[in-house]
């Protein structure tokens, strides 16, 4: 049964989270639109994938294989030169896009503030380091910048999401066991990650709906108003 709030039965387990896992794109900020003009501005006039495309086939994966995907259905050939070429326009132009028009999800930032204030947090993206620094600096009038004790890029794990490897880094760099931390994520694949690596999650449905998020432990439909018994809640 699908609520405001949706669960599967999970145990009580307030007492056990030590640390919080966020994803950042579709979590704290809503960047896919930034993302996706970023994209065609580097693959041109060639690019013909719908914003629908790209938001419910690509997103949550990492660009190298995001741009591969692409360039196959487009009928474009691929190799480590062009990828390159491609992620330093895509680069330049999602900082650009990004400065222009970051535009947090809807309570995200206060949550994050919130929980920071009581319990370690840490970010683990399938984006590069380049847009998530490009993303912080401004975001909220830059109020997450050295919020977060560890970041986790697809740029520092040899394979980015659905692979557990981003949250396995991210929890290890916090120095807890994975059962002791919650990932909070929008897209299917950082859920698969999550889960992979052996933590708790609730899933955010603002982007791809309750639906996608099934292997979540808890899924909610975004952030606004809550706060740290609100996590709790969510798992108990």
């Amino acid at each position: 049964m699908l609520e405001s709030v949706w669960g599967r039965g999970v145990r009580k387990v307030t007492n056990e989270i030590k640390a919080v896992v966020f994803d950042m794109d579709g979590v704290i900020i809503d960047s896919e639109p930034n993302h996706y003009r970023a994209i065609c501005e580097a693959i041109g006039l060639e690019m013909t994938l719908s914003y629908d495309d790209f938001l419910s086939r690509f997103a949550g994966r990492d660009e190298r294989y995001a741009m591969g995907e692409m360039a196959n259905e487009l009928g474009i050939e691929y190799d480590e030169e062009l990828f390159r070429k491609w992620s330093k326009t895509k680069s330049e132009a999602y900082a650009q896009f990004v400065s222009e028009n970051a535009e947090p999800m809807p309570g995200a930032v206060d949550f994050v503030l919130v929980v920071a204030r009581s319990l370690p947090v840490g970010l683990a993206t399938g984006s590069r380091r380049s847009d998530i620094n490009a993303a912080l600096s401004v975001l909220a009038g830059g109020r997450l910048e050295g919020v977060f004790q560890t970041i986790v890029t697809s740029d520092d794990v040899p394979k980015p999401k659905p692979h557990p490897a981003t949250y396995a880094k991210a929890v290890e760099n916090l120095g807890f066991q994975p059962n002791e931390c919650v990932a909070l994520e929008d897209s299917p694949n950082g859920v698969l990650s999550a889960k992979g690596a052996g933590l708790m999650v609730v899933g955010i449905s603002a982007m791809h709906g309750a639906e996608k998020l099934g292997e979540a432990d808890r899924v909610v439909p975004d952030l606004r108003g809550a706060s740290l018994d609100s996590l709790y809640s969510w798992l108990d």
